[in-house]
């Protein structure tokens, strides 16, 4: 049995990692080891595609890294329980140390040693194996403490790998790879409620009592720049944001389930908030932020931003009726936003604050400030109808030619 062969059935023993075994490319790998069982032909195939997977892979071809990189984020019964800072079973730690070694051994395979191997089996085909294309290999550098403290620090499987999703409506959370790098620096004005929001994702973070958080005013005041600016300040701490559309709020209590199983934190952003009074999702809602039978989960805090402060939308028919009829319904109405425990308030710009944030941001971005900018800043909010901090952005980036 060549070395190849007992590496493929060294491999079939895993189980704490199994996972990574089922990856795409690495049983793609395995089946070409297993060459008692597979033609020359079907060697080429499907070495062929292990190596497309590979470079087409951020790690462009290094097989050490493309390894590495699954086991640092795979789930199992390991990482979940490093994960929630539980003892680990003695045959479960002995069993990674043992799987580590392997895909060590494993890592290191180059495309000489596969060349070689099917060389043995297949004498006459020189040519063909000789002219397969290579790929890289680099050191294996796991073992088992770093990657314990890797899950207890990062959480395991997709929540280790990304920090941002959106909740769809099939019920699946979809990772965001490429998140908005804004920060609070680059947000002017609005002090107050910057070091509000700040200040109750710091404790949400630290275990401390945090509050659901409303942001509510004017459209381009920065409600959604903040929040993901807030949640830049504290991913690298494990915070974890899930975006959740409104159409979807009708599933916003299984999104809620499913995060309270997950050792990490989670900020759910719901941005433009509102409802109709005859809105189905509206009474659900109300529930999820204080009011079901279930206790608050300690692992989630919602973020919503509005432009409205009341949320819900009344129409003149609201107003019909007798006076008890209308208390009760201005107070329903009324009680969605009194549910949220902080609500942050972001009003238009007069104009002198206007053009101090236009200024702060052209200086930012090294623009030279010329005897006229006020002027033009000023006449590009006359035509936009607003001053805002978006307007004084958009301003900005009109002068960058």
């Amino acid at each position: 049995m060549n070395e190849l062969m007992q590496l493929n059935y060294k491999l079939l023993s895993v189980f704490v990692f199994q996972n990574v075994l089922k990856n795409e490319a690495i049983s793609t790998l395995m089946n070409v080891f297993a060459q008692s069982e597979i033609s020359l032909s079907e060697a080429m195939v499907k070495y062929s595609k292990f190596l497309k997977i590979l470079y087409e892979s951020e790690f462009k071809g290094n097989f050490s890294l493309y390894l590495q990189n699954l086991i640092k984020y795979d789930d199992n019964i390991f990482s979940r329980a490093c994960a929630k800072s539980q003892e680990i079973d003695e045959n479960v730690k002995n069993a990674v140390k043992n799987e580590l070694e392997i895909f060590a051994q494993l890592s290191q395979i180059s495309t000489q040693k596969i060349k070689e191997s099917l060389l043995n089996k297949f004498s006459g085909a020189q040519e063909i194996v000789g002219n397969l294309a290579n790929f890289s290999n680099s050191e294996f550098v796991l073992n088992y403490d770093d990657l314990k403290e890797n899950f207890q620090k990062n959480c395991f499987g997709i929540f280790a790998k990304y920090c941002a999703f959106v909740f769809d409506s099939n019920l699946k959370l979809l990772p965001v790879a490429d998140v908005d790098k804004i920060s609070l620096n680059d947000l002017k004005d609005y002090d107050a409620q910057k070091q509000k929001l700040y200040q109750n994702t710091k404790a949400f973070v630290l275990g401390k009592g945090a509050n659901n958080v409303l942001l509510y005013g004017d459209r381009g005041c920065g409600k959604s720049s903040g929040v993901k600016a807030v949640f830049n300040e504290f991913k690298d701490e494990g915070l974890k944001i899930v975006q959740i559309l409104k159409s979807n709020l009708a599933n916003l209590d299984k999104l809620i389930e499913l995060l309270s199983k997950i050792p990490a934190k989670f900020i759910i952003f719901i941005d433009d908030l509102s409802f109709n009074e005859e809105s189905e999702n509206l009474s659900t809602f109300k529930s999820v932020l204080e009011g079901a039978l279930s206790a608050p989960k300690e692992n989630i805090l919602i973020y919503a931003t509005t432009n409205r402060r009341h949320i819900v939308k009344e129409t003149f028919s609201t107003r019909e009726g007798n006076e008890v009829h209308l208390a009760d319904t201005m107070d329903e109405n009324a009680s969605l936003s009194d549910r949220f425990g902080i609500i942050l308030t972001y009003l238009s710009l007069n104009k002198d604050k206007y053009l101090e944030v236009a200024r702060k941001i052209a200086q930012d971005k090294g623009i030279d400030i010329s005897c006229d900018f006020d002027v033009q800043a000023e006449r590009f909010a006359i035509l936009k109808s607003s001053r805002s901090p978006r307007v004084a952005c958009q301003f900005v980036k009109s002068l960058q030619k």
